[in-house]
């Protein structure tokens, strides 16, 4: 690099140079400049929102530094664990997580929700991974009808392929020829993903195609009106999933949620995101939307039919200024945004460089088969209380803007004028916060389990070391049905455990950190006995976290081989008659109790969210019932 080139400085626009490192007190400079500038902005961006001083507050609260772990199922009283790491569980939060969950059930009609998604994509991709492998085909709305821009590079960056929904001249799927479609190219998962549409699309026709194929509905713009009861209601008309990120129409952070009633299907969601999407879901974001949630179910039916009555209002001002909007002889929009024909505007580029100058934010848009669009969205006016006579203002200036009447300089400061007026977040839950009563009844939340339970969360354990090691040809039998296990589809490692009983009769179980497909005699810890909650152990480290189990089922049934994997088998074993046990928190004592009370009754169980159990008297048996679970989960 020449000596001439300051490594410190680059090149800004004309009355903008710094030197960089900036100064921290030239970046709170410039965060309250941008700051101020928000505030004078005319926000009609269809993908943005704001928040209510209660959840803005706890993005700024110490809860930020914290981790919040695992699912709320598999979390109890403190301290909270994912894998080997031991944290502060937060157990305030899980009740508020539980209100929440009752919230999602009343206002989605779902029986389970995971918050633990940080973005929309981020949510894509879970169920991309969970719900499809490599070299499947997803279903998916082109980009030129509407569809997410990124959802083909997600599908080709998990190698997977796709295809499209065939759509009419109206904006409509056409049903028959999208069966088609579905018929030629058989694909895993039906992904209805779309982010510039305006009605309600066919989901109980759709389903009806897909048969027992996923459904899944992306909702991260009507998520908020769903809630309200004012778009249409995806669960309830077939979908299996519905998705979202949690910041448009709805009143959260910038977050994502994935909710269903299918419990294989959400397990599954649940595993994946547990064993590689995610380990940190953001505390402060993640309890800023269980805020949200609650606002929503206190205010979100008034606040989703007044967005819509809004957007129907400001398009049609617009219309009747002489901008042109698309969709005029079907009402405009069913939902939060409309858009603007740009052909004779202008080109989009230029028509949205307008609007920006003038203080209006709104997006561009490609859209219903390559038309080029401006595309507003009134979430965000609407919570700030824009009444009829505030939209017709902002029809006026926007108009202005659009039709070239004015500069855009000029109409800029009565653009601040007007925001400025509008300043307060409505629709907060609190009963002084919207136009009229509450929308909902207020009920009481779950309240937090009183006490700690008698038992120890997790067992003890006492190590000593192992004299001599477990022999190849006493562990062979083991190391081959961890083989098999362990190659199980449906789970993310070969990790879990086994154990066996020697022929003098000692227990013995894998270490801590094994992988059972690829298991060494120096992997086995024995197990001599049990004092109070404390096992004691030979070996060279530490046994498995649920070594625990294996002691149990043998002291119960008298079991000589125990494997437990990590498969979260789907539907297909569910259906087979096979012993089914809630969640439990990964090596907890409660875990290895639950799987010891329900062995009398199954040699096979399931642990939700977890994987399968299998015991036998002889490794002959043990083979026989692995291999026939096998088959069954493919």
């Amino acid at each position: 690099m020449p000596s001439s080139v300051n490594r410190t400085s680059r090149t800004e626009p004309a009355g903008h140079h710094r030197e960089f490192p900036l100064s921290l007190a030239a970046i709170d400079e410039l965060v309250a400049e941008e700051e101020a500038e928000d505030a004078r902005v005319l926000h009609l961006t269809a993908n943005e929102t704001v928040l209510s001083p209660r959840a803005r507050a706890v993005l700024a609260s110490p809860l930020t530094s914290r981790y919040l772990l695992e699912h709320l199922d598999m979390r109890g009283p403190s301290p909270a664990r994912l894998g080997n790491l031991l944290l502060r569980g937060l157990d305030r939060i899980g009740t508020i997580e539980e209100s929440a969950t009752e919230v999602c059930r009343r206002l989605f009609g779902a029986r389970y929700a995971e918050f633990r998604c940080l973005s929309g994509l981020h949510a894509m991709q879970t169920t991309f991974a969970a719900l499809s492998r490599p070299g499947d085909t997803v279903m998916r709305v082109a980009t030129k009808d509407g569809g997410h821009f990124l959802t083909e590079l997600i599908c080709r960056s998990f190698g997977r392929r796709s295809c499209t929904y065939v759509f009419d001249d109206t904006m409509t799927i056409d049903l028959e020829r999208t069966r088609e479609v579905v018929e030629k190219e058989r694909p895993s998962l039906l992904f209805v993903d779309a982010m510039n549409y305006l009605f309600p699309f066919p989901i109980a026709e759709l389903k009806a195609i897909a048969g027992d194929v996923p459904l899944v509905f992306d909702a991260s713009h009507t998520l908020g009106l769903i809630a309200g009861g004012r778009f249409q209601d995806p669960l309830r008309e077939g979908a299996d999933l519905l998705q979202a990120n949690t910041h448009k129409t709805f009143f959260g952070p910038q977050k994502g949620i994935i909710l269903g009633n299918d419990r294989s299907l959400m397990e599954e969601l649940g595993y994946t995101l547990s064993t590689g999407m995610v380990s940190s879901q953001h505390t402060a974001s993640t309890v800023a939307l269980l805020i949200a949630l609650h606002e929503m179910w206190y205010d979100g039916r008034e606040y989703a039919a007044q967005v819509i009555d809004n957007a129907r209002r400001l398009a049609g001002a617009l219309r009747d200024r002489g901008v042109p909007v698309v969709a005029e002889e079907r009402g405009f929009t069913a939902n939060h945004m409309f858009f603007v024909d740009t052909r004779p505007l202008g080109s989009g580029p230029a028509v949205i460089q307008r609007l920006v100058r003038a203080g209006v934010s709104a997006n561009r848009a490609v859209a219903f088969n390559h038309l080029d669009t401006i595309r507003f969205g009134v979430q965000e006016i609407t919570r700030r209380g824009y009444d009829h006579d505030d939209l017709d203002e902002a029809a006026d200036l926007v108009a202005a803007v659009l039709l070239e009447r004015q500069e855009p300089e000029r109409i800029r400061p009565r653009v601040a004028e007007l925001v400025g007026r509008r300043r307060t977040v409505r629709y907060t839950g609190d009963p002084a916060s919207a136009a009229g009563p509450p929308a909902r009844e207020r009920y009481a939340p779950p309240t937090a389990p009183a006490g700690h339970p008698a038992r120890p969360r997790w067992i003890g354990v006492r190590l000593t070391p192992l004299p001599e090691p477990v022999t190849e040809a006493e562990c062979a039998g083991a190391q081959r049905l961890g083989r098999l296990a362990g190659a199980f589809p449906h789970q993310i490692d070969s990790s879990g455990n086994v154990s066996f009983t020697s022929t003098d009769g000692r227990l013995f179980v894998t270490g801590s950190g094994t992988y059972i497909k690829d298991l060494a005699p120096g992997d086995f810890v024995e197990l001599t006995g049990a004092e109070g909650w404390t096992l004691h152990c030979r070996g060279d480290g530490p046994p498995s976290a649920e070594a625990y189990l294996h002691h149990l089922l043998r002291e119960r049934v008298g079991a000589r081989y125990v494997v437990h994997n990590h498969c979260i088998p789907g539907r297909a074993l569910e259906t087979s008659g096979a012993l089914v046990i809630p969640p439990k928190e990964y090596g907890s004592v409660a875990l290895a109790e639950a799987v010891a009370d329900a062995c009398q009754d199954s040699q096979v169980m399931y642990v939700r969210r977890h994987g399968l159990v299998f015991w036998a008297h002889s490794y002959d048996e043990c083979l026989a019932l692995i291999e026939d679970v096998r088959r069954i989960t493919g």
